[in-house]
């Protein structure tokens, strides 16, 4: 996320061993999560009108292109096994 890596978040974490006191450690985490709580609750409509938007324009391309129809209730695609060249499906004894 933001091209962060594990490097980075190690200097960060040293850097802030480093320059903040341990006293006030405490202060600080708590700090720290007020304003990421903060962040998350004004990103939070945003973030949920474009979910919105998005399933706005996949609905509609979907309606645009003709759409798939549903398969039938009882319909299930063939099992992995024998999409990749396994053995068959054998059906139940019953109908044998």
């Amino acid at each position: 996320m933001f091209g962060i890596g594990l490097p980075d978040l190690l200097f960060i974490a040293l850097l802030f061993l480093l320059l903040v006191k341990p006293a006030d450690w405490p202060v600080v985490a708590k700090r720290v999560a007020r304003a990421a709580v903060v962040l998350r609750r004004m990103f939070l409509p945003v973030l949920e009108e474009l979910r919105g938007v998005r399933e706005t324009l996949m609905t509609d391309a979907a309606l645009s292109a003709g759409g798939t129809p549903a398969p039938p209730p009882a319909w299930s695609p063939l099992s992995q096994s024998h999409q990749k060249g396994g053995e068959p499906i054998m059906p139940p004894a019953s109908e044998i």
